[in-house]
């Protein structure tokens, strides 16, 4: 059976859906699901409030993947709206394994210092960023994340960028975005006393919009 996919911009009713296929990629640490659903949740939340565009696949109706992107001003109102959705989902996640969420802290900051010292490494422009890409694993092999990588770079072309910076590791296809014509620009290794919490490696990836 021949499955139908559409492309369209991000709906509110598509959370649940779209942090359940974060959750399977990303968050799996702890042994309590309710808790990893909540960092899932927490980290498209902190992905949106960043984002000025997106893109959702839906296959047979249902969302299989996504991109979201950032060039320009982003609506304050968005941002706060995202901002307070994280918020929430951290007091959930306090009163469900409070040791985990000190944890997943630590490992932003790590991570959000890392990839600030990579983008200065890297040369790329900061304002401009390819935020979120993930496809459900059920969803592969269809060309979907080809054509939202495709649909983030339209809309940042649009936007008059020439270039956009990806960050990924080694949790992720990094090879996906070789394939598709990134360059990496900045890489990271993390010690081994680093890699209780840090993957392995951490790669900074740069897209080039227009000469």
């Amino acid at each position: 059976m021949v499955s139908k996919v559409l492309y369209r911009p991000f709906e509110e009713t598509d959370f649940d859906t779209i942090a359940m296929i974060l959750q399977a990629q990303w968050h799996t640490g702890d042994n309590q699901e309710v808790y990893n659903f909540l960092e899932a949740c927490d980290d498209l939340a902190y992905c949106l409030s960043g984002s000025t565009f997106s893109q959702v696949a839906l296959v047979d109706d249902v969302p299989r993947g996504i991109v979201l992107a950032r060039a320009g001003e982003r609506d304050p109102a968005w941002v706060r709206r995202w901002a307070r959705a994280s918020d929430d989902f951290m007091t959930q996640m306090r009163s469900v394994n409070k040791k985990a969420l000190d944890r997943y802290l630590e490992f932003i900051a790590a991570t959000v210092k890392i990839t600030d010292r990579l983008i200065k490494e890297g040369g790329v422009d900061p304002a401009s960023e390819i935020t979120l890409l993930a496809v459900d694993e059920t969803a592969r092999g269809l060309g979907i994340g080809s054509v939202l990588l495709d649909a983030a770079r339209s809309e940042l072309s649009a936007q008059g960028c020439s270039q956009a910076y990806l960050s990924t590791d080694t949790t992720c296809d990094w090879k996906f975005y070789e394939a598709r014509g990134m360059k990496r620009v900045a890489r990271y290794s993390a010690s081994w006393e680093e890699r209780r919490l840090l993957p392995r490696e951490m790669y900074l990836y740069r897209m080039t919009i227009s000469d």
